[in-house]
């Protein structure tokens, strides 16, 4: 049973070993000095305003730039041929990916450690001691970073994958996690009672969701309030927790992407899908696979 705002946090959660925040630009300059180094070599193959750009990403944005630079290592670390597919001066998805004979975008976003600590209160930096505390999941946020990359992903003719990124350790351990990420499918829940008796909630306590921050859910504006997808521009999402050693990787599947993707392509990720028939029910199962 999960509340609606705040979880539990358990240390060194799903065998991760974790990797302390970094403070300044300068420390993740040097932290992640041989994935800049990696990405620069690449894209040395392309034309020389690319590099640049991304260059002046990592003066400006190195958090930002860092996560691209991470991702791309993690398409090509699964087998993958990646290429810059971004117009420079129209934008796009950042990346072309091609295996198996078969291609697809992905599109990367970062959740700065700034904003990650001030949407959860969790701190950058893992606690020597921890004790219980409260914190708040991304999820609404997440759905605001799954909004503005609809556009970006819309009139594509391949599957496209919107990676959501963060360096941020504490919330990369606990926000990126499992539990987390079937909230991102569901929004978040809380808990129901159906009887009230002398003011208490009485009988079986059961989870609920008003889908308000669903990745891919909406209850239609129709008058029979019916379940219908959202954003299906978007084919999956992958949640890259880059500040954990190693990095955390889980993906989520749009239940009805206008551009399905093969999730055999990055076979060595789990993702997480909603079971069909949840439109003609008000129950929503899902499974990893």
């Amino acid at each position: 049973m999960i509340a609606t705002e705040v979880k539990s946090i358990f240390l060194a959660t799903e065998d991760t070993e974790i990797k302390m925040g970094m403070d300044t630009p300068d420390d993740l300059i040097v932290a992640y000095a041989d994935v800049i180094a990696g990405h620069r070599v690449w894209l040395q193959q392309f034309d020389k305003q690319r590099l640049k750009e991304w260059e002046d990403l990592l003066k400006n944005n190195p958090e930002a730039a860092i996560c691209e630079a991470e991702t791309g290592k993690l398409l090509s670390d699964h087998n993958v041929d990646v290429r810059p597919y971004e117009d420079l001066s129209h934008g796009g998805p950042d990346f072309l990916c091609t295996k198996d004979d078969k291609r697809f975008y992905v599109e990367v976003t970062c959740i700065t450690q700034d904003v990650a600590t001030k949407k959860t209160t969790l701190s950058p930096s893992y606690p020597e001691k921890v004790d219980a505390q409260f914190y708040r999941f991304l999820t609404k946020h997440i759905l605001g970073e799954l909004r503005k990359k609809t556009k970006q992903c819309a009139g594509l003719d391949l599957p496209c994958i919107v990676a959501v990124a963060t360096l941020h350790t504490h919330a990369g351990a606990h926000c990126f996690r499992k539990r987390a990420v079937e909230n991102i499918l569901t929004g978040t829940t809380q808990i129901t009672m159906d009887n009230v008796q002398e003011g208490r909630a009485a009988g079986v306590p059961y989870q609920t969701t008003a889908l308000s921050d669903s990745a891919f859910l909406r209850f239609s504006k129709r008058a029979d309030g019916a379940i219908e997808c959202a954003r299906n521009p978007i084919s999956a999402v992958l949640l890259c927790a880059f500040g954990l050693n190693p990095p955390r990787v889980y993906g989520l599947l749009h239940p009805n992407p206008i551009n399905p993707l093969d999730r055999k392509l990055l076979s060595a990720i789990e993702f997480c899908r909603l079971i069909p028939g949840f439109e003609r029910t008000d129950h929503l199962k899902f499974e990893w696979i």
